[in-house]
């Protein structure tokens, strides 16, 4: 496990200097492809300086940081109650009765929003479908908070959360270990909007798929890595 954490860690350290590789030789091949090519914007051009300038704040808005924050702190909660440690080893009585009644306090709440199901308009759409629903909508809200429920649940049966101040640093425990997460975010999404801004992905095919995965790659690829190595 340690060997495969190592590796992990150098892997996002080789992520992070491609992506500030790639970003400067964007810089010049975009002033290169602009001269040659229409429709390619240059980055170093007047209008692509400025543009740069105005963007770096909307273009780090653009990555789904709510989500990301929302999904850590879920995670931050599960992995601080010590619940992941519960389904191998040995357990004591108390963590046994602790997993019991979160089981219990799971499954009741998921009863609930079963029952929510069958009356209108609340979480269906209005046809009755899952589509377009305040449930596919809040789908990940929804599950996040779920897992906020049963680590809170689990660390106060467990003697693991005991004071109100017990509670506050399990949602944010984890964020002390995330600074090169967010440097990485930041840099990923300069790139990713730098080269949506020039205008060369149809140069390279559908322009919304390449744009897709180039986002998958940049953002999602290196947040599962981090979440491996969180756990």
């Amino acid at each position: 496990m340690n060997r495969c954490k190592c590796l992990i860690k150098k892997v996002l350290h080789g992520y992070f200097i491609a992506v500030v590789a790639i970003l400067v030789c964007l810089l010049f091949a975009s002033l290169v492809l602009s001269i040659y090519v229409d429709g390619v914007e240059g980055l170093l051009t007047p209008r692509g300086i400025r543009w740069m300038c105005i963007n770096i704040v909307a273009n780090f808005a653009s990555v789904p940081l709510a989500q990301i924050l929302l999904g850590f702190m879920a995670i931050s909660i599960l992995r601080e109650s010590g619940i992941f440690g519960a389904f191998g080893g040995h357990l004591t009585m108390k963590q046994k009765r602790a997993l019991q009644i979160t089981g219990i306090a799971l499954l009741v709440v998921v009863v609930l929003f079963l029952l929510l199901l069958f009356m209108p308009n609340v979480l269906l759409s209005a046809f009755g479908t899952f589509s377009h629903s305040a449930l596919s909508k809040g789908a990940y809200g929804l599950l996040a908070c779920l897992a906020a429920l049963v680590g809170n649940v689990y660390g106060y049966m467990s003697g693991r959360f005991v004071a109100l101040r017990d509670y506050v640093q399990a949602h944010v425990a984890i964020f002390s270990t995330l600074g090169g997460c967010f440097v990485l975010l930041f840099l990923a999404s300069q790139l990713v909007c730098c080269v949506e801004f020039t205008g060369i992905l149809p140069l390279v095919g559908d322009d919304g798929m390449v744009l897709a995965i180039l986002k998958g790659v940049l953002y999602y690829v290196p947040l599962m890595l981090y979440v491996f190595l969180l756990l």
